[in-house]
């Protein structure tokens, strides 16, 4: 009974990983993208935006694969956590 209702909330968390927990991921790749790329601000700025959506799907592609909710949402956490710290964190 109780395995059924973890499988149940298991069933419910991953796919919310992959929705929910992927769009940090997404969007902070993209501010990564705008702060580091070698070109004029407003191509970075184009560019950037532009990639939101892609990174976006491709992240919600593989959050798809966890073997389990916990992991996707571990992974989507300390990749948020990552490009957070490389985003706002690094000087240039």
């Amino acid at each position: 009974m109780v395995s059924g209702r973890l499988a149940r909330l298991g069933a419910t968390l991953r796919p919310l990983a992959a929705l929910v927990g992927t769009l940090p991921v997404a969007v902070l790749a993209s501010a990564c993208v705008a702060r580091f790329a070698p070109l004029s601000g407003d191509t970075r700025s184009v560019l950037a935006f532009a990639l939101v959506a892609p990174l976006w799907v491709t992240a919600m592609c593989v959050a798809f694969l966890a073997r389990t909710a916990a992991r996707a949402w571990a992974v989507c956490a300390a990749l948020s956590a990552v490009l957070f710290a490389l985003a706002y964190g690094v000087p240039l």
